[in-house]
Parts: C-alpha cells; sequence; structure tokens
C-alpha cells in the first residue's frame, strides 16, 4: 500500500503540479499553476491547456462575424479575482460552411490568467472555479456550443511560499507582456457582485516581475539598467542635468581621467539614495516621496543649493578641513564632493516614480528579501547615473576653451542662477500656489535681465558673450510666457476628498462611472495631467459623464492608499457605475489626452 502511494505521489509530480483535466468530445482541458504555494500577496498565474481532437476546430475570442459563438472564459466569484487574461493567435481559415475565411484554434493552445487573492486569505487549500465555453465545427458544420466546468486548486502558505516556478515548459509558451485587451477583443468575464471592489494592481506593475521571471535574472538585470537609463528622460530626472554641468563646471580642473572619476562617484552618491529610498518604499509600502515631504527636509535641501549656489556667485569657497586634505591627494576632496552632490540630486529626484520603477517597487515588495531589493534598485541606480558620467567628461572640457579666464567667472554666474533656480523649485510643496506661479518665472526674468544689464564678466570672449545673450533673453522670454496666467476654458469638475469613508459614499450615492485622481504637490507628472490633459476639452466633456473624485496625497494618508493600492504617484483609476475598478484601465504616468480618452471611452461602455 505503501509502494502504491508512492508511485501516486511520484506520478504528480511527473505531471508538473496540473490541477484538473477535463475531455469532451471536441477537445480536452489541463490547467496548470505556475507554483506549488503561494503568499496572499502573489499574482498566480494560471494556463488552460487545449487539446482540440483531430478534424475539429473551435472559434477564437474575437470573431468577425456575429453569428458566430466565440470562445470564452467566466470566472466565478471567489477568493480570487481576474487580473487579465492572455489568449494565444489565433488561425484565419476558409471552411465549406463559411463564405469566408474565420477565426479559430486548431490542435493545442495555450490561455493564460493572472489571478490576484481578494482581500487576504488565509493558509489553505481553494479551487478557483471557472467556465469555458465554446463552440466546435468541422469541415462541414458546426455543434451546439458547450460549457465545460473547470475547478483549479491554489493553495496560500503565507509563511512558506514556493519559489520556485513550475511547469516553465507550460508559460514559456504564454507571451504574458500582451494582455488581450478587454472589452473589444477578449470577452473573458468575471462574476464580481460586491457593491465596491477597489483593491488592485495595473498590469503595468508587472512588468518586471513577468519579465525575470520569463527572462532569468541576467536578462532582468540589463532590463533594469536600461529602465534606469531610460529614466533619464522623465520631467522629474531631466532638471537635474544643468545642476551637474554646473557642479563638474566649476570643480573642473581639465583632466579629463579625474573628471570622469569625479562623475563616477557622483552617480554612487545617485545610487545610495536611490536604492535606500527604493528599498523602505517597497519594504514598508509607503509612498516614495511622502518621506522627503517634510518641511524640514524641503528647507534643508533648498538650502544646500543655494549654498552651493552662492559658492558659485564667489561668496565663499568649498575647502575640505585641512587634516582631511593631508590624509590623501588633492583629488579626494572633489570625490567626497561628487558623491554629497550625487546623493543630494538623488534625493531631489527619489520623490518622482513612473511605472517602471512603481513596478520594481512592487516586485521587491512582493520578494520580501532586502538583499535582492538592494540588487535591482543598486543596477537601476547605475544605468540612472550613468549619463551622468559622461556629463563630467563634458564639463572637463570647458577649462581647455581658450582664454580661460574672466569669462569662466561668468559661467559660474550663469550656473549659480541654475542651482537658485532649483531651490526655488524644491520649495514649491510648502509656498503657496498663488505666491509661486509669480515667485518663479520672476526669478527667471531677474536672472536674463541681470546677465545682460549688470554682468559684464567675459567681454573679451565674444563667443562666451554671445552664447551668455542668447540664454538671457531665452530666460527673460521664457519667464513672461510662465508668468502669463493660465486660461483654460476646459476643465474636469473635480470633488476634493480625504477619506476612505467620503469616498465610498461619493460612490454609492451616484450611480454614474467613476475617475479617481490621486496626486501630490510633490509629483512632476500629476502636474502634466493638470496641465496638458484635464485641460482638454474632449477631456473635460466626457468627464461630465463621471463622478470625478480628487485625493491630496502630498501628505501620507495610509488608509487612502492601503484601500486603493496605491504605489506611487500619479494614479488614476476607472469604476464602473457599481464602483468596481476596471484594473487593466489604471494609468500609472502621464498620458496624452487622446490616450486618456480611448480609457474613459472603454469606461463608459462598461457601465
Amino acid at each position: 500500500m505503501k509502494i502504491f502511494r508512492h508511485i501516486l505521489v511520484i506520478l504528480f509530480l511527473i505531471n508538473g503540479f496540473s490541477a484538473f483535466s477535463q475531455e469532451t468530445d471536441h477537445l480536452s482541458i489541463k490547467v496548470y499553476s505556475n507554483k506549488e504555494a503561494y503568499s496572499a500577496k502573489d499574482t498566480v498565474s494560471i494556463a488552460l491547456k487545449l487539446n482540440i481532437k483531430e478534424k475539429f476546430h473551435i472559434n477564437s475570442y474575437m470573431v468577425d462575424d456575429p453569428t458566430l459563438i466565440k470562445t470564452t472564459v467566466e470566472f466565478e466569484k471567489g477568493e480570487f479575482s481576474l487580473l487579465n487574461s492572455f489568449f494565444p493567435s489565433d488561425k484565419l481559415l476558409k471552411f465549406e460552411f463559411s463564405e469566408s475565411k474565420i477565426r479559430v484554434y486548431e490542435g493545442e493552445n495555450i490561455i493564460g490568467f493572472r489571478l490576484l487573492p481578494s482581500g487576504n486569505p488565509a493558509d489553505g487549500e481553494y479551487t478557483v472555479k471557472l467556465n469555458f465555453n465554446y463552440q466546435a465545427c468541422d469541415n462541414a458544420v458546426c455543434y451546439p456550443p458547450k460549457t465545460v466546468p473547470v475547478d483549479i486548486k491554489l493553495k496560500i502558505n503565507n509563511s512558506k511560499p514556493s519559489n520556485a516556478i513550475s511547469n516553465k515548459d507550460i508559460f514559456a509558451k504564454i507571451d504574458f507582456t500582451k494582455p488581450t485587451e478587454t472589452g473589444k477583443k477578449d470577452e473573458t468575464k468575471q462574476n464580481l457582485t460586491e457593491n465596491t471592489r477597489i483593491e488592485g494592481q495595473n498590469p503595468d506593475e508587472n512588468k518586471v516581475s513577468n519579465f525575470i521571471e520569463e527572462r532569468g535574472m541576467f536578462l532582468g538585470l540589463l532590463f533594469i539598467f536600461l529602465g534606469g537609463l531610460a529614466l533619464n528622460l522623465t520631467p522629474c530626472i531631466y532638471p537635474l542635468i544643468p545642476i551637474t554641468i554646473s557642479f563638474f563646471g566649476a570643480q573642473s580642473s581639465g583632466n579629463k581621467m579625474q573628471s570622469i572619476m569625479m562623475g563616477v562617484f557622483y552617480a554612487l552618491g545617485m545610487a545610495v539614495t536611490y536604492t535606500g529610498l527604493g528599498l523602505f518604499a517597497a519594504l514598508t509600502g509607503s509612498l516614495l516621496g511622502t518621506a522627503l515631504q517634510n518641511p524640514i527636509v524641503i528647507i534643508g535641501v533648498a538650502l544646500i543649493l543655494a549654498a552651493l549656489a552662492t559658492s558659485m556667485f564667489g561668496l565663499w569657497e568649498i575647502r575640505v578641513p585641512q587634516k582631511l586634505a593631508l590624509a590623501g591627494n588633492k583629488n579626494r576632496s572633489g570625490f567626497l564632493g561628487s558623491l554629497l552632490m550625487g546623493f543630494l540630486v538623488g534625493f531631489i529626484a527619489a520623490p518622482c516614480i513612473g511605472p517602471f520603477v512603481l513596478s520594481l517597487l512592487v516586485y521587491v515588495g512582493k520578494l520580501g528579501n532586502p538583499f535582492m531589493g538592494f540588487l535591482l534598485f543598486f543596477v537601476l541606480s547605475m544605468g540612472l547615473g550613468l549619463p551622468y558620467i559622461f556629463l563630467a567628461a563634458f564639463s572637463s572640457a570647458i577649462n581647455k576653451l581658450p582664454r580661460s579666464g574672466e569669462w569662466m567667472i561668468g559661467v559660474k554666474i550663469i550656473f549659480g542662477f541654475v542651482l537658485v533656480g532649483m531651490a526655488i523649485n524644491t520649495l514649491e510643496p510648502i509656498i503657496p500656489k498663488d505666491v509661486f506661479m509669480y515667485l518663479y518665472p520672476l526669478f527667471i526674468i531677474f536672472a536674463g535681465v541681470y546677465l545682460i544689464v549688470f554682468d559684464k564678466k567675459g567681454q573679451n570672449a565674444p563667443i562666451f558673450t554671445r552664447i551668455k545673450y542668447i540664454l538671457a533673453i531665452a530666460a527673460v522670454a521664457y519667464g513672461t510666457w510662465i508668468l502669463k496666467p493660465e486660461s483654460h476654458s476646459a476643465e474636469v469638475n473635480w470633488q476634493m476628498m480625504n477619506s476612505v469613508e467620503s469616498i465610498e459614499s461619493s460612490i454609492k450615492n451616484k450611480n454614474t462611472p467613476v475617475m479617481i485622481d490621486f496626486y501630490a504637490d510633490w509629483c512632476a507628472q500629476c502636474k502634466e495631467l493638470d496641465k496638458f490633459t484635464y485641460t482638454d476639452k474632449d477631456v473635460s466633456d466626457l468627464s461630465k459623464s463621471f463622478n470625478n473624485i480628487k485625493i491630496d496625497l502630498t501628505k501620507e494618508n495610509k488608509a487612502i492608499s492601503d484601500k486603493f493600492n496605491i504605489k506611487g504617484l500619479p494614479v488614476v483609476i476607472f469604476m464602473n457605475a457599481k464602483g468596481e475598478e476596471i484594473k487593466e484601465l489604471r494609468v500609472t504616468g502621464f498620458l496624452k489626452p487622446e490616450e486618456f480618452i480611448k480609457k474613459m471611452k472603454t469606461t463608459l461602455e462598461k457601465k
């Protein structure tokens, strides 16, 4: 008897944790999961392997002829909810009974699904129930539609979830980077009867975990490095470029190798900040950026920038204590200064995260492994810091320009104004909006006028003088342009709320689709949404069909962040009239009006 039991166990393991098998006259279905046990935070991957018998085919999940019955999958309400589905590519074939080619599946096909635990399920075994609906045909006729009930057995073990991926050969055949578009091609349904379902996860947030699980750690690290490199194109990061040039322009001695090494230390300083803050956010679940928005921290950063600016103006010079200088060579002070400056600019940039960094935060939080969190964010930081090494080398070339004398003082003055501007910009979250909208442009205009009228440095260098005047005139023009009060004929009529209770009450009392915008004063992409997207006339017109709610998360609101699963900003979520979030429509970055309108229209179609 014991031998028989052992044989059964071995057969089960060989079968690769296939939890379910079902067969009909036309096809067989096997179910596979990617792990033996999950934690309550895991995203569950499921595969339905269809083996359609010879001479038969079934219709695709999308059909061109409305008289044909498409293949659908219907999940029943339970402990797990559908996040997204991944149908395979179909074939376009001609049959005797059809006038034109139709979309079908033949032979072996694998359908993928991502599921999320609902709430926080306790340890135990759970059954996810679904119905697989299809219509089979042969070359001559079609048969009556059939529904196959499918049971999926899943195990929750919060203390010892599985780390190994099961059934890799099955899941390698599913392209988890391309979810089937819900509401158009994909008619996969989920029967949820809850009045309000707002905890969710955007498919974008799974990009990093999907890539690492499917391609391996080495390619995953390369992907993260390239993602860090791409972050330099975001609105939060590119303002650091003039700061970098100003810093290295002032420190440069004309030695390219020394400048490159200073750039390396600068990048390491950024890495220290980004890695530390990223781990803090991922492992504690709090918003990255919120911890930096204490007024004392903001004022401290602004004062450091202002102090560096006064050094550019020649009021004082950064010197390392004599004992420290004697402890090594002259370059040490430059390296230490580069490290500290990199730490500072990383501190400024860290609150800004987009979908890519958000997905990395979610993945690190799910792993709960400090070493892996450090490694992933360090690689991200190295990608982010790489361009600044080249900027350091470029800045070292300034001292090699001809007649390096008085005009270099003029260069430092320009860099000083850049740093003062960044200091003012850093203070924006704690300065009244009505004050900041005049203070910042007036400073830019003042800087331009000063450079044209009062600054006489570098007049013996005609090329520098021309460049300075061009920059100064551009500054005056830009400052004047942004000083002009913005007049928008279109806008979204938001209701400002700050509690879960008020949000739920509003959703319940208004039987309309819901749009909730989560923003913060420190979020650059939030401001872009306000300035460019919500002022679009078509967005404004469509918003009249929504219950529009705006949540200010400048100061941390843990209850709201936990309820709506907010890991970073901006976030915009869409709900149907029942208060159920349409998870695949969640926005986690800036969207142009055209893209935003598509999500609004899709929401209205689902109401």
